[in-house]
């Protein structure tokens, strides 16, 4: 297997960098094949796929393969890009244990890192697993996962801007879903917020009714 140069400089943790990490755990995965490694984010929306493919250019200095596979839902194809690389899933790994949903489990440069990078991952993350919506009077923003222990780090993490989330279970048509939940809309605003278009809008728009 031929291994490809990266791009000068790409051990540094960047505001792009947080980001990939962010969106591989997020709706990304990153895997071991047969003959490769493999680096992958598959999302139906146009934006966020467009952001993860210039910051792993940017980071990284490598073109991105560009492809589609059918929902396992809906039948209708989902747009993906991937990269193979062994240098650079062997960078990631520092910051990660892993990219599966189940077991992904932060460490410490990352959670060691200044405050500016931990916001652009809060970020990332909340853009590919968080939503916001008004509930009676007041605002929520709601992110989900399978990993109890991932999300325990991101409440810790959100601690460090002073918002409080709690974790509650029972999601998911098999209720093994967990769900971490924000009611200070305005705080999340002003902290933290979203980098995809929509749902900044959304919280936006939302934080002006309350």
């Amino acid at each position: 297997m031929r291994i490809k140069k990266l791009k000068y400089g790409f051990q540094k943790l960047t505001k792009e960098k947080a980001r990939i990490i962010a969106h591989l755990i997020g709706d990304g995965c990153a895997f071991i094949s047969k003959h490769d490694y493999n680096m992958k984010y598959e999302v139906s929306d146009k934006e966020s796929l467009g952001s993860f493919e210039n910051d792993m250019t940017q980071v990284y200095g490598l073109t991105l393969m560009k492809g589609s596979k059918p929902s396992g839902k809906t039948g209708k194809p989902i747009p993906f890009v991937r990269l193979r690389s062994k240098l650079a899933y062997e960078d990631l790994l520092k910051y990660s244990s892993s990219y599966f949903s189940r077991d992904w489990k932060i460490k410490r440069k990352l959670l060691n890192s200044p405050r500016e990078i931990k916001r652009e991952f809060l970020k990332a993350f909340f853009d590919d697993e968080g939503s916001v919506f008004k509930q009676k009077n007041k605002g929520v923003v709601r992110l989900y996962s399978i990993n109890l222990n991932g999300l325990k780090q991101i409440q810790k993490m959100l601690m460090e801007f002073n918002i409080t989330a709690k974790i509650c279970s029972g999601y998911g048509s098999k209720r093994n879903v967990y769900a971490l939940l924000i009611g200070n809309l305005k705080l999340f605003y002003s902290k933290i917020g979203f980098n995809l278009k929509r749902k900044q809008d959304r919280l936006n728009q939302i934080v002006n009714e309350l």
